[in-house]
């Protein structure tokens, strides 16, 4: 096709937006990693480093160490708590409730705590906290109480407890996938939160007969940690690549829970574009490979350039590109090329 004929079918577009436009989907994907500095923050002291050293994924307790000034002292601490992450599923649809924001989530968490206050000694505390989850968020609210155990520093004694309100966000990303069910191509982006950074990419995906959706290539949010290089690598990147297969789930909504690089993720993707009213998401619409011909002899009613065919019981398009004529067909939602040689239409390929 030349440059021209190119360029003039920008230009219909660009006034007939329906004719050539990618749908979209929205792209859900979380995550059980959390930023637990929430834990150590104080109102009287301030936090000047703070290190995860495990993040609990795989022997579900998190270790963490760090430094702050309390009260104009320097001090160091080291932590370790069971993870929130369970893989508690009350309603058993083999979904982890930590992963399903729209249900009530609560866990109780326990560890303990060892600081030192530089020129006065050192002090060790139990920690207990309830964390239950914000309601349709990937968040939890945090109350902690500390309670300490033993000290060596004059002015704090075994028994002292302090109370502590915060809240956590887990690291997920949430954003859109713009697929072409054609070409069956994708492009995708997604904006991060509990972390920074975003992400995007693209890809080819397919049908498969089971009703799952393959796609060649997605991004995982990870903590970019250079702590974790060469003892949990996939937490030293920001994200992480594979390709994904998703099932078909029920309405709008395909969901998988997956593991990549040994971190676990859930993903939901939700398409709401139903073309042909079959109550399924055009992401599914399998569209048979080859070549497509329309015969658009007989009775028409014209209302140029918009055309009613009897015959093909549906209203087309025509317009004259360069050397050809063109024909956009509604019922398929595609572009077809009159070859005089032959006196029929057959498929475009922009």
């Amino acid at each position: 096709m030349s440059f021209i004929k190119f360029l003039t079918l920008a230009y219909i577009t660009s006034f007939f937006p329906f004719l050539i436009e990618a749908k979209t989907a929205t792209l859900k994907i979380y995550s059980p990693l959390i930023d637990y500095e929430a834990l150590f923050r104080e109102d009287d002291a301030q936090l000047l480093s703070y290190n995860l050293l495990d993040a609990g994924i795989q022997n579900n307790e998190v270790r963490v160490s760090g430094s702050m000034m309390i009260q104009g002292v320097y001090a160091t601490f080291t932590g370790n708590f069971t993870s929130p992450f369970t893989s508690i599923d009350n309603n058993l649809n083999g979904i982890y409730d930590f992963f399903e924001i729209n249900n009530n989530f609560r866990i109780d968490v326990t560890g303990s705590a060892s600081y030192s206050l530089q020129g006065y000694g050192n002090f060790n505390a139990n920690i207990f906290a309830s964390i239950s989850r914000i309601t349709g968020q990937h968040s939890f609210n945090l109350n902690e109480t500390v309670t300490v155990q033993s000290s060596s520093i004059d002015g704090i004694y075994p028994g002292q407890t302090e109370y502590i309100s915060e809240s956590l966000t887990a690291v997920h990303a949430l954003g859109t996938i713009y697929y072409d069910e054609d070409q069956r191509t994708y492009t995708y982006s997604l904006g991060h939160h509990g972390t920074s950074g975003t992400a995007s990419g693209s890809g080819t995906y397919q049908v498969n007969s089971d009703s799952s959706i393959a796609f060649s290539e997605l991004s995982f949010p990870s903590i970019n940690d250079d702590t974790f290089g060469s003892t949990f690598p996939a937490l030293s990147k920001k994200t992480l690549i594979s390709t994904l297969t998703i099932p078909y789930i029920e309405s709008n909504k395909f969901h998988v829970m997956t593991t990549i690089q040994d971190v676990p993720y859930f993903i939901i993707i939700e398409d709401n574009n139903d073309v042909n009213s079959d109550n399924k998401p055009d992401l599914l619409t399998f569209k048979q490979a080859g070549v497509e011909t329309i015969d658009l002899n007989g009775w028409n009613y014209h209302a140029w350039p918009w055309i009613f065919n009897v015959q093909d019981q549906d209203w087309l398009y025509y317009h004259f590109a360069d050397t050809d004529w063109l024909v956009w067909r509604n019922k398929t939602l595609s572009w077809l090329r009159f070859n005089p040689s032959t006196s029929s239409w057959g498929s475009l390929s922009l």
